[in-house]
């Protein structure tokens, strides 16, 4: 949507009755609420990753943060595929992706300039420079011979390198600093999100890499001998992690309807925005509630 359009698409409130959430009785009544709220925060995200702003094409730099945006839509809806599948070990790494992807957009647009879109886009072209540099070698020890498919890596490397406006020479690969000078935990402590790293999102990094905790909670069984025996059968998701993704995604809705529209697009949707984050807000105390009667193992 540009400025020649200028009326975004309706999308469609879930209604959150409270005497029907006071009456649920099982957890997956929360699950299918608060999957039905997640689909309305990411047509919101599809929303906003579709505005362009005034020109009909987005900028290198504005597509540095736009894209983050497309991407979150594809992370959240293939995570509620997950979801909906009762596949809590993968949705798990797809809420990870999808909090990443949010911290990196929030932290481009909060310190927008083109030296850090510059370190952005130089950054993720490591692999593509080494591979470069790999291909090369091993076409002076061939004595200039080059194969098929050395060339059409080369030619894809090149395109690659071309479409982000950056030099492969000018990719440092002894430089291990991370984009923006801070890993993500810095990066979401600095768009005010420390604490969801912390309690929901940083543990997942043991669901993305497969770390012992990983196997142990979703992968194996234990029996009271310390035995191990495999378990193939998947886990139920729980519904914190999609409150917590809900309220996160709009904070990222409304920076990017900002930034790239100003406050004309962002007018159009605070009202709706705010209501849906506060019916999230409304589902996520009721179910803490919920869970306030309950003990272990029904926890």
């Amino acid at each position: 949507m540009t400025a020649q359009r200028t009326e975004f698409p309706v999308v469609e409130r879930v209604n959150v009755d409270p005497a029907a959430v006071a009456a649920f009785s099982r957890e997956w009544d929360f699950m299918i609420l608060a999957s039905e709220l997640l689909r309305e925060v990411t047509s919101y995200v599809s929303v906003a990753a579709c505005t362009l702003g005034e020109a009909p094409t987005w900028t290198r730099d504005q597509a540095a943060v736009g894209g983050n945006l497309v991407r979150l839509t594809k992370l959240l809806s293939a995570y509620l595929d997950q979801i909906v599948q009762k596949r809590f070990e993968t949705s798990m790494i797809l809420s990870r992706l999808a909090f990443e992807t949010i911290v990196n957009a929030r932290y481009l647009i909060a310190n927008f300039s083109p030296e850090l879109v510059n370190m952005f886009v130089r950054h993720s072209l490591r692999h593509e420079r080494r591979l470069r540099d790999t291909i090369q070698a091993n076409i002076a020890e061939r004595g200039g011979e080059v194969l098929h498919i050395e060339q059409r890596m080369l030619n894809s490397i090149d395109r690659a390198a071309r479409t982000a406006g950056i030099t492969l020479d000018s990719v440092d690969l002894r430089d291990r600093t991370p984009w923006g000078g801070k890993d993500l935990r810095r990066k979401a402590e600095a768009v005010g999100f420390g604490e969801a790293y912390l309690a929901v999102f940083g543990g997942m990094s043991h669901n993305v890499h497969g770390s012992w905790h990983d196997l142990y909670q979703f992968h194996l069984d234990v029996d009271d001998a310390g035995g191990f025996t495999p378990k193939l059968e998947w886990c139920r998701p729980r519904p914190q992690p999609l409150f917590a993704l809900g309220h996160l995604s709009l904070y990222a809705v409304t920076d990017f309807l900002t930034f790239i529209g100003g406050e004309t697009a962002i007018d159009q949707f605070r009202g709706q925005l705010r209501d849906l984050d506060e019916r999230i807000e409304y589902v996520d105390k009721a179910h803490e509630s919920y869970l306030s009667r309950k003990t272990w193992p029904a926890i």
